[in-house]
């Protein structure tokens, strides 16, 4: 993953970037009581934070994986004719799998989006479902694709355990929420933003979401991605850019750990904009594995849990059971039909930078 980076311009100095903790993989494995307090006060805070992978065998398997990623990405973004590519269309609600064109979507101004991708099942490539058809370039490398899902699996459950934990929680309890081996809406995501044209107007990637489900481990080389900060406008001018980091990726909590944790957690809005400095004349590629619980688990928050404000209770009085599967079906339909202020989102779910 590292060469990846003196491939491309470097990242400018002179950005407004968020000041993301860097937590090491490595001693969260080795169960350092201070890195794991800083894993939990991100998930507080702002829900990102940088995992640096680097040190440990698991950690070393999924930045190679990420690399081999990276490469399918390109061979299939770049080099696949886009009348095969769209032969596997992502069609929303209906299926969040497949490919998406650049212009599919609308940014906040009306504007078409400038990235496009190519979205995997973890259900079809680990064997949960019959075998889905795919390109070529995707169907040829099935193995690899499902190895990736293993270990960037293992390494989010690793971090559930630290929130288990925080939380006051029954070790394994975020874990079961998640299985590896039940349906699920979990995806890899390989995406790509266009250089932008000589003598062209830069315009915005994706617009400001949160992310549906549970946790999203993201892999990115060029500039882009953005943050909002915690209680501030969602304007233009207060998102901050996130900085990629040589051997690390970037971690954010999803929607999903909202209600499991009473409010506890934070799910935050980010977007995709033009790549910063020099950086935007390069196609901008990532690798995203998003995180959804099993279908049918319950969207109730879990146990009580400290808010500094009191505590919360699993059951509060009119509290309404539904199962992840239709809690994120309503959530997506919903937006589609325009109900924003209901879900506190300005665009559909399920984008990851």
């Amino acid at each position: 993953m590292e060469s990846y980076f003196n491939k491309v311009p470097t990242f400018p100095h002179d950005v407004p970037t968020i000041d993301l903790r860097c937590l090491s993989y490595t001693k969260l494995m080795a169960g350092d009581v201070s890195e794991s307090e800083q894993l939990f006060q991100s998930c507080k805070e702002n829900g990102f934070f940088l995992l640096d992978l680097r040190g440990s065998d698991e950690g070393h398997k999924i930045l190679e994986h990420a690399e081999f990623a990276f490469k399918l990405g390109e061979e299939l973004l770049m080099k696949t004719d886009k009348e095969e590519l769209e032969r596997y269309p992502h069609k929303p609600p209906g299926s969040l799998f497949g490919y998406k064109g650049v212009g599919q979507l609308k940014n906040e101004d009306g504007s078409p989006d400038n990235v496009e991708y190519y979205n995997m099942s973890q259900d079809d490539m680990i064997g949960n479902v019959a075998p889905s058809s795919h390109p070529s370039f995707i169907s040829q490398n099935r193995p690899q694709i499902k190895e990736f899902y293993i270990h960037a699996h293992a390494i989010l459950m690793h971090l559930m355990s630290h929130i288990d934990t925080h939380l006051g929680l029954k070790p394994g309890t975020l874990a079961s929420l998640n299985p590896l081996d039940q349906p699920s809406g979990t995806s890899l995501r390989l995406l790509k933003a266009p250089a932008l044209p000589p003598g062209s107007i830069p315009r915005a990637g994706l617009y400001g979401h949160t992310d549906l489900g549970s946790m999203t481990m993201l892999f990115n080389i060029v500039g882009g991605l953005q943050v909002l900060p915690p209680n501030v406008e969602q304007i233009e001018s207060n998102y901050r850019y996130v900085k990629p980091q040589p051997g690390c990726a970037i971690i954010n909590l999803g929607d999903a750990m909202v209600p499991w944790s009473g409010g506890l957690l934070r799910s935050n809005m980010h977007r995709v904009a033009m790549a910063p400095g020099e950086q935007k004349n390069v196609n901008r590629y990532s690798v995203a594995y998003l995180m959804r619980p099993a279908a049918n688990v319950s969207m109730r928050r879990l146990a009580k849990i400290e808010t500094g404000m009191g505590v919360t209770t699993q059951e509060e009085e009119g509290e309404k059971d539904i199962c992840a599967k239709d809690w994120e079906r309503m959530r997506v339909a919903r937006v589609i039909e325009g109900n924003l202020k209901q879900i506190g989102v300005t665009q559909v779910k399920e984008v990851a930078a």
